[in-house]
């Protein structure tokens, strides 16, 4: 289940702002616990979503300290185990095809090892560690644990006035790391794709799109190229598996390897735009 648009009042103060977008992220990843529970991709990719999205809002408002450390840790965690069971559904269902295919066992592998990501978050879902998330994460929000009367806090001011400053603090950070890319270092590629990211689900958020288009065009230029680097690990990962198909899997890593060459100039035009 996709998130619901987010209904911000004209006249809100930036702590309404903040919970109506709190629960909006929340409600994604509630939504969409049951399909995942049944073995659904799309499910496990909405809450995926669900979980950058309120991380996105945290990251934004981490100066405030609106969450316990604890939580966040957490929060962290579940995202990097849905990220590793989203990375090999990507795999199957667009890298894999893009390349021309491949064998059917080691389609059959990939299908096997994403298979058991799938049960893996299932039964991390079932267990104590995320229902011990879940049950943080709704005290904090429905007791509103995230306001601290005795610190000063952003929560009773103007929220266009609040996300105005945001907005402009997070593309500041996209110019800086467009301006700094090194397209050579994964982990420099890695720091713009974030920041587009942030920046993005900033501006649905706020309801802010005059920078939707490009933000959206890099942000899938770049997860694409992500994609691409994943892909060539969990290639190295199939081929533990099926040492027989090593010349195959290699082969594939060559053609990524390319891939990823060949979008390295359409990543420089885009971060010597105007970001």
């Amino acid at each position: 289940m996709t998130a619901a648009p987010v209904s911000i009042r004209r006249a809100a103060r930036f702590g309404e702002a903040f919970e109506a977008i709190l629960l909006n992220c929340l409600a994604q990843v509630r939504a969409n616990t049951p399909g995942v529970l049944a073995g659904d991709v799309e499910s496990l990719h909405q809450m995926r979503i669900g979980v950058r999205r309120l991380r996105a809002l945290l990251s934004a408002t981490q100066s405030w300290d609106p969450i316990p450390e604890g939580t966040a840790g957490k929060l962290r965690w579940f995202g990097t185990e849905l990220g590793r069971a989203r990375n090999w559904d990507v795999f199957l269902e667009s890298t894999l095809p893009s390349l021309g295919g491949s064998s059917h066992p080691v389609e059959a592998m990939a299908r096997e090892l994403a298979g058991k990501q799938h049960v893996h978050i299932q039964h991390l879902l079932q267990g104590p560690r995320c229902k011990a998330l879940m049950d943080e994460l709704t005290l904090w929000s429905v007791e509103r644990l995230w306001r601290d009367p005795a610190r000063i806090q952003p929560w009773d001011k103007d929220a266009r006035k609040v996300a105005k400053a945001l907005l402009r603090r997070a593309r500041e950070r996209v110019g800086r790391r467009a301006r700094r890319l090194d397209a050579a270092r994964a982990d420099s590629l890695h720091r713009l794709r974030i920041a587009v990211k942030k920046e993005r689900y900033l501006r649905e958020f706020f309801g802010s799109g005059n920078r939707s288009q490009v933000l959206g065009d890099g942000q899938e230029m770049l997860g694409r190229m992500n994609d691409q680097r994943v892909a060539r690990d969990l290639l190295r990962a199939l081929e533990d598996h099926l040492p027989a198909h090593a010349a195959e899997l290699s082969f594939l890593d060559g053609v990524l390897a390319g891939q990823h060459e060949d979008a390295l100039p359409m990543v420089m035009r885009f971060a010597r735009r105007k970001l």
